[in-house]
């Protein structure tokens, strides 16, 4: 069987078809290997499966409590063959990864105006404040300060050598 992605602590379902579809077997057995590929049999003892109908058709459930890398081994003492499953455990699934991004399209226009005006007047300040660095206390504009530079004596200092 592949490999899964699944949600830490959410329930996967395992299933488990016999050889030949045997039905009315009562000895299939699930043992679960945790994230630390260790057997925690205290915390994830081994599941009895269950026959879906007469089908030969077994299932079982066990709840990953950690990221990391899960197996399953599914076995019959009566009956030979293993099956041995990997399921990769995630913080996030694919569902709460979309849900996340669909909370980033509810934006709405009222959200984005105030969001502008809070940015605009917080720039208007910054320049204000800035301009009147330049103007200095007595206010003046910047083509008074122009044509005040504009009007230095146009001399050079005297050189000494």
């Amino acid at each position: 069987m592949g490999q899964g992605t699944y949600k830490v602590n959410e329930v996967i379902e395992v299933t488990y078809q016999s050889s030949g579809s045997v039905s009315g077997l009562t000895d299939v057995t699930m043992e679960i290997y945790d994230e630390t590929r260790a057997k925690d049999g205290v915390n994830f003892p081994d599941v009895t499966m269950t026959e879906i109908g007469p089908t030969g058709r077994y299932y079982g459930t066990f709840t990953p409590d950690a990221a990391g890398k899960w197996r399953v081994m599914v076995d019959s003492a009566t009956k030979p063959g293993k099956l041995v499953k990997d399921y990769d455990i995630v913080a996030h699934n694919i569902d709460s990864i979309g849900n996340a991004v669909d909370g980033l399209n509810d934006i709405s226009t009222t959200q984005v105006a105030t969001e502008l005006e809070t940015y605009d007047a917080a720039k208007k300040a910054e320049l204000d404040t800035t301009e009147s660095n330049i103007r200095g206390a007595d206010s003046d504009t910047l083509k008074t300060i122009s044509d005040q530079i504009d009007n230095l004596p146009q001399t050079s200092p005297p050189m000494i050598g």
